[in-house]
């Protein structure tokens, strides 16, 4: 109750902007009629700050009245089983009006100093998440995700990598090859011509080794194999025969095939305690002629307690780890029946900032009944938008943050507590996907992440800790606010003069950022606003010469700007990635600019070059009438 009503003041607090002229008077006299106190009495001071700081609650509780609390409150709601508290004691509280008298009486236990903090907190645009500081609670593990089916990093780009995330509290890799792992013999087809050679990826364990990094290899088993089963030699190995996306657990040949798919990665990996078999969004399951016999949740159970099965028999000192999202809405009864806690472990995996409303406490029950341990996993990157070039950092931030107060809630139902924490960075959404954030862009958004992971908690406090941690000129002696997250979520603003491996890549998406906005804002004034350049325009060849060189004054500088950010593209990441992903990055977000630029150059000419023109009406197009527009010419 406590912790939940703490919160919840504190959302009255952060509307303070809102009721600033309702409450700053009053706040004014408290802290006047303080002072005086102060001079009058020093002994009694603390007494005296105690009785200001819950003045100061009163009186913002009281402004809170003329703003619409209840709509902040309901917004908490998601959050009511933190403290235990049932719906339906909620609904009570908000008729009969406790809830600004509970979170009133949780601020007046703030002192003064602590308010301050908030403050500052606040300024920074840090998200507010009910951390104890003095007691934090820390995961055990905190392993950073490389997802390597795109934008792979070379191996100058990784030996630098991976000190920098064990310096700044990582104590392990997820390794998600996909791909890039080069397969032999009947699944020598599936590696991509670009893949690691044996002798690279031993380099790789290698530096991650000297980093005291533990590496846990990730092989997708059910869903996701889109990158085998899009291959002819494997199609009868699909779930749905037009659809690579997920692997039939019914026939014979599948498991044959993940058995071998499974020894050749373990080969290079002897010595993981763990091995991540993926089997999340499994979409398609369940629908051909010998699966849709079995009941879903069974036959989902049956295939991962049998890869499982078949991992531990081959190597039985490993720890078999599985994504946990098909498990959430099966039953307790059918994970018990099949004893799948003997199995594998789940990784709880949520990625926005309500962590309850997508693994609600009934699931977190269920769990603690099956399995004697879980882990979690969080996101630095990729996984809000499939096409985004930059992570949202404070998203991120706050999304860890609750993953720290859910677990430190959560961690005591399991008998063996929870393992610990994976911050993923996904690179494409699928094998199909186009590239999002990439990986030296990302560093900023995973230091910001992985600091508070590995500290419990994320404020002021840890300024220095995390502006070293990305070389940062001078953190101790800069004065100005370190982070600014809620009008510089990308912090391109404040890290800009940091010199962090990949600080080239985190720039240069900067500079594409402000291009980009200006020529979407050009190609939308020129080719839908304005009159002069649409497209029927240029399909008929007629238009204004004068206005069409009025549109196109602008068009060389901004068309070289895109051919110089290309440029600038390729420099920034050759030491980083290999050709094939640095013209993949530069078709998919400068190219297209280039060719709209292109088509508005020659366009231009065409239109100027006219110097007499029908007279109106021009004649309809010929492919109207496909529309059912017919339209007698005479």
């Amino acid at each position: 109750m406590n912790n939940y009503m703490q919160r919840l003041g504190f959302t009255a607090w952060r509307k303070k902007t809102t009721i600033l002229v309702a409450s700053g008077l009053i706040t004014l006299i408290i802290f006047g009629l303080h002072f005086s106190k102060l001079e009058e009495t020093k002994d009694n001071s603390q007494l005296e700050e105690e009785q200001n700081a819950e003045g100061v609650a009163a009186a913002l509780m009281q402004s809170i009245k003329n703003v619409r609390f209840i709509e902040n409150f309901n917004k908490m709601k998601m959050k009511k089983t933190d403290s235990n508290i049932l719906g339906t004691e909620i609904d009570d509280m908000e008729q009969n009006g406790k809830v600004n008298q509970e979170a009133g009486k949780r601020l007046a236990h703030l002192s003064m100093k602590q308010f301050e903090n908030l403050e500052i907190e606040q300024q920074l645009g840090i998200p507010y998440v009910n951390l104890d500081s003095r007691n934090p609670y820390i995961p055990k593990q905190r392993i950073v995700h490389l997802d390597l089916k795109g934008a792979p990093p070379s191996l100058a780009y990784l030996s630098k990598f991976f000190p920098l995330v064990k310096n700044m509290g990582a104590t392990g890799i997820l390794l998600e090859y996909e791909d890039m792992f080069p397969f032999s013999g009947l699944l020598k087809n599936i590696s991509a011509k670009n893949c690691f050679t044996e002798n690279r990826i031993k380099e790789i364990l290698s530096l991650a080794e000297s980093s005291g990094l533990e590496v846990i290899p990730l092989i997708q088993t059910f869903g996701h194999l889109e990158f085998a089963l899009k291959h002819l030699d494997f199609v009868h190995l699909r779930e749905v025969q037009g659809s690579p996306q997920a692997l039939c657990p019914s026939r014979k040949s599948s498991l044959d095939f993940l058995s071998e798919l499974i020894d050749q990665v373990m080969a290079l990996h002897s010595s993981t305690r763990y091995l991540h078999i993926g089997c999340d969004e499994v979409f398609q399951m369940g629908e051909c002629d010998i699966c849709r016999l079995e009941i879903h949740e069974n036959l989902f159970l049956k295939h991962v307690k049998n890869v499982a099965d078949m991992v531990r028999s081959k190597y039985p000192s490993v720890k078999v780890l599985v994504w946990d999202d098909m498990l959430r809405h099966i039953s307790l009864q059918s994970m018990q029946e099949i004893n799948l806690g003997d199995s594998v472990d789940p990784m709880v995996w949520v990625y926005a900032e309500d962590i309850y409303r997508f693994v609600q406490p009934a699931v977190w029950e269920k769990y603690a009944a099956v399995f004697q341990t879980a882990w979690t996993a969080s996101a630095f990157k990729g996984a809000f938008g499939e096409t985004l070039y930059i992570p949202n950092a404070r998203r991120h931030l706050e999304n860890n943050l609750r993953w720290l107060d859910v677990m430190a809630t959560q961690t005591t139902a399991f008998t063996q507590g929870l393992s610990g924490i994976v911050v993923t960075g996904w690179q494409r959404y699928d094998h199909f996907a186009v590239l999002c954030e990439l990986l030296p862009a990302s560093i900023p958004s995973l230091a910001l992440s992985l600091t508070a992971l590995s500290h419990g908690y994320f404020n002021s406090s840890l300024k220095e800790k995390f502006l070293l941690s990305l070389t940062c000129p001078e953190p101790s002696l800069d004065r100005s606010p370190f982070i600014m997250l809620d009008s510089d979520p990308f912090l391109w603003e404040k890290l800009n003069r940091c010199i962090f491996p990949g600080n080239a890549v985190f720039k240069l998406m900067s500079r594409f950022n402000s291009l980009e906005i200006e020529a979407k804002e050009y190609l939308d004034v020129t080719k839908r606003q304005k009159g002069w350049m649409t497209s029927y325009n240029v399909r008929h060849n007629y238009s204004l010469p004068l206005r069409v060189e009025e549109l196109t004054i602008e068009l060389p500088r901004m068309y070289h700007g895109m051919i110089s950010l290309a440029r600038s593209g390729v420099e920034s990441m050759t030491d980083i990635f290999d050709n094939y992903t640095i013209s993949e990055w530069i078709e998919q977000k400068i190219y297209p600019y280039v060719l709209e630029f292109e088509k508005i150059q020659n366009a231009s000419v065409v239109l100027k070059s006219v110097n007499h023109w029908p007279s109106r009406p021009l004649d309809p197009m010929k492919d109207m009438q496909r529309l059912g527009i017919g339209i007698d010419v005479h």
